[in-house]
C-alpha cells in the first residue's frame, strides 16, 4: 500500500490534480470571457460605424437614431458627449 496503509498518498495526488484542473477551468473562463468582451467591443465599433455611415447619408435614420439615443439608457457621461456632438 502507498504511504502507510490506507491509500492516503493516492487521495492526496488525486486532491492536487483536481486543484490544478480548478486552476485551468478558471484560466480558461478568464480567457473565453475577455474574448467574449473583446468581440463585443469590435460588434460595438461595426455597428456603431454603420449606424453613423447610414445616418450621414439619410437624414430621416439620423432623426430616427436621435430619437432612439434620446430613450436609450446611458450614463451621465455619455449623454454629455453625444449631446456636444449635436446628437441629443
Amino acid at each position: 500500500m502507498e504511504n502507510g496503509t490506507n491509500g492516503n498518498g493516492r487521495i492526496a495526488a488525486l486532491k492536487e490534480k483536481e486543484k490544478q484542473i480548478r486552476a485551468a477551468i478558471a484560466a480558461e473562463t478568464v480567457k473565453r470571457k475577455r474574448r467574449e468582451f473583446k468581440e463585443f467591443e469590435r460588434l460595438k465599433s461595426v455597428i456603431g460605424g454603420a449606424l453613423l455611415a447610414t445616418a450621414a447619408e439619410d437624414p430621416a435614420f439620423a432623426v430616427h437614431l436621435k430619437e432612439r439615443l434620446q430613450k436609450a439608457a446611458l450614463v451621465e457621461s455619455e449623454t454629455n458627449f453625444l449631446r456636444s456632438k449635436g446628437w441629443l
